[in-house]
């Protein structure tokens, strides 16, 4: 889908085998370094014990977050779901949802800022 999307930035004369290759390399790595970002850690839990949270309050929450996402504008909600769910950069969104980087950026924010206001744990 890159390469496809990306057609217009081949050069003729070059490789393509070579040139999908560095698209694929290139996307490995970017999600290497978010997986990397997110790994738990073991100091999160350094005494052993494996806490175990109410299955119902967790359930609860995931419809309250749910109900929040369901109630952004699609624009929004559609950013916030390449960027934060599935760990788009704000570059292939950008090119996703065909509008600028700095768009990506301003509606990430404005779609968690409404959602952290729509569950009522946003602080002003």
């Amino acid at each position: 889908m890159k390469a496809l999307a990306n057609l217009d930035k081949f050069e003729p004369g070059t490789k393509l085998k070579s040139w999908l290759f560095t698209i694929m390399r290139n996307t490995f790595y970017t999600r290497i370094k978010v997986l990397g970002r997110e790994a738990p850690g073991i100091e999160e839990n350094i005494s052993g014990d494996t806490p175990v949270a109410a299955n119902q309050e967790m359930a609860a929450r995931a419809r309250e977050v749910q109900r929040a996402l369901q109630k952004l504008p699609p624009h929004y909600r559609e950013v916030l779901t390449l960027v934060a769910i599935l760990g788009e950069s704000y570059e292939a969104a950008a090119e996703i949802c065909d509008c600028a980087v700095g768009t990506v950026k301003s509606r990430l924010n404005r779609a968690r800022h409404q959602i952290l206001q729509e569950l009522g744990e946003e602080t002003n």
